[in-house]
């Protein structure tokens, strides 16, 4: 009986190592188009906000172009085809302001780590309230790549 328990917990703790680890080693490449037209007919999309990712630190790296457009009522926010991000568990597109990551912000789980992606951000997001863009690790709350965000000129 003892056995089968020390079987079952080490293959708990290899599969919680897989999926804690795993990520790191595997990349997810998306590529979305940025497509208005099925959604909203005569809107014309607006940038309005663009920035770019930069990591933390060796570990935590990030680059690429990120936009906020704005189509009728709707944000978007768009990742540009150079995004890359080191892939980690459970990433998510959240937001933050001066440095700070604001828990509870997250648009969505990330798509892919590296090539362009589309995240429709939810109606009760005022961007007044951020200026950054994170791409944030929920199981370990730490930052893998931000990008401050900037009006478009």
């Amino acid at each position: 009986m003892k056995k089968l328990i020390a079987v079952i917990i080490g293959l708990v703790v290899l599969g919680i190592g897989y999926w804690l680890i795993s990520p790191f080693f595997i990349d997810k490449k998306v590529s979305e188009e940025f497509d208005i037209t099925a959604e909203s007919e005569g809107v014309q999309p607006v940038l309005v906000l663009r920035g770019v990712f930069t990591g933390f630190d060796r570990i935590h790296t990030g680059s690429g172009n990120v936009s906020v457009i704005q189509v009728g009522d709707k944000y978007i926010l768009r990742f540009e085809e150079n995004f890359n991000v080191a892939n980690g568990p459970d990433l998510y597109v959240g937001l933050g302001k001066d440095g700070k990551y604001i828990k509870g912000t997250e648009i969505s789980r990330l798509k892919g780590n590296i090539g362009s992606q589309n995240y429709e951000v939810p109606v009760e997001i005022n961007f007044a309230d951020y200026n950054e863009v994170w791409i944030w690790c929920r199981a370990f709350s730490v930052g893998f790549a931000k990008a401050t965000l900037n009006p478009s000129i």
